[in-house]
């Protein structure tokens, strides 16, 4: 007797495959049911295997023969978060439902970055060239690399990262996955990879240049791609496992992943198999429990112990109305050798409300490391610490 270990929530979202022991799925949300096109009658008409199929998520259950399978459950102990998009109209309907007063927060922000910098967005859906495909996965390992670092933490993205820069290319084309990208005039500061599946999208791997971090890019990314889903008719926006603060404030379905092992009704042998399998899920499930309360006990710790240091100290003074000396030279904070002003003047956009096209940086040439962020009636003095080292 075979067994076979299939993984249900990577087969759906990432291959676009249902697995072909289920003739179909049906949906929570309405009485709706996607009938599976790889459903093989070989595998119904002659039983000979045991399936060990894991994180079926609960709304989007696979119906199976129960003619000729039995089936043994066990609840898994992670939780999934989707938002259910119907019945709204627009992105903005949505955030007014789930945040109520707070939704002018949302919007805010969004409206924040647009008066800041010059923003455009744009989902790479059905096309994309190799070459534009190639600068945004480079781009997306290097905002990656950057975000891990300031956490101090690893992306499991960038260990398999080889692979996913070969895969996405055909699957955006395809229309099985799209490249979610927010632009400041042509620089990308938010890169979101996703899959999809018969109208729902799967938000897989974003990151984004930390520079703008004040801007709350991550409501930003979300809000936006909201829109999107709603405009071209999906039916949910699907964040995935993993207990995040931003996912529960998100999303209006939270739910459970099952593990269902299916095997032969008349093989006796199948039955032994299945029991045994059934066990080992179950003390598998119980143990990860326990670890995992354990695991986030120990990351909580190691957080709180874990000293954040910058890697240039420095005192930014109130922000004032502008008054300074004309003859102080003006530095490109854009450049490599200024790049470390780049942050704080971006911090000074968010608090000021100015347009990033009518700020820029002097040098104070009176005093050592010290840099003036001028804009249109507001300025602000920033002072390096001496001993702080500037390239």
């Amino acid at each position: 007797m075979k067994k076979v270990q299939i993984d249900y929530f990577f087969e759906l979202f990432e291959k676009g495959l249902i697995p072909k022991v289920f003739p179909r799925i049906n949906y929570l949300e309405s009485e709706e049911q996607l009938i599976n096109p790889d459903y093989d009658d070989e595998l119904v008409n002659n039983p000979d295997t045991v399936y060990s199929v894991f994180f079926i998520a609960d709304y989007l259950k696979p119906e199976l023969n129960k003619e000729v399978f039995n089936l043994k459950k066990v609840d898994q102990f992670f939780k999934g978060y989707a938002i259910f998009l119907d019945g709204f109209a627009s992105a903005d309907a949505y955030i007014k439902y789930r945040f109520r007063s707070n939704a002018k927060g949302i919007r805010r922000r969004v409206k924040r970055l647009e008066s800041c910098f010059q923003i455009s967005y744009k989902t790479y859906y059905g096309s994309i060239e190799k070459e534009e495909y190639d600068v945004l996965m480079d781009c997306l390992e290097k905002m990656l690399i950057r975000r891990f670092k300031q956490r101090n933490d690893v992306s499991q993205s960038l260990i398999r990262w080889d692979h996913y820069k070969s895969m996405y290319f055909s699957l955006i084309n395809q229309k099985k996955a799209s490249l979610f990208v927010v632009y400041d005039h042509d620089n990308p500061i938010v890169i979101s990879l996703n899959h999809h599946f018969f109208g729902r999208l799967f938000s897989a791997i974003s990151s984004y240049d930390i520079d703008y971090g004040k801007f709350s890019l991550g409501s930003v990314e979300i809000y936006k791609k909201l829109d999107w889903c709603i405009a071209n008719n999906h039916k949910s926006y699907e964040m995935g496992m993993g207990d995040l603060t931003y996912k529960r404030e998100w999303c209006n379905h939270i739910y459970n992943f099952e593990h269902q092992i299916i095997y032969p009704k008349k093989s006796i042998s199948a039955a032994i198999s299945a029991f045994v399998e059934y066990l080992k899920v179950s003390f598998k499930e119980f143990v990860f429990k326990i670890a995992y309360v354990r695991y986030k006990k120990y990351k909580a710790k190691r957080k709180k112990n874990t000293v954040v240091t910058q890697e240039l100290e420095y005192k930014a003074l109130p922000i004032i109305e502008v008054q300074y000396d004309e003859q102080y030279p003006t530095v490109d904070y854009n450049s490599a050798e200024y790049s470390f002003l780049r942050k704080i003047v971006f911090d000074f956009l968010y608090t000021s409300i100015e347009h990033v096209s009518n700020v820029s940086v002097l040098k104070v040439l009176e005093e050592e490391n010290t840099y003036l962020i001028i804009g249109k009636s507001k300025m602000q003095k920033i002072v390096f610490e001496t001993g702080s080292h500037i390239s």
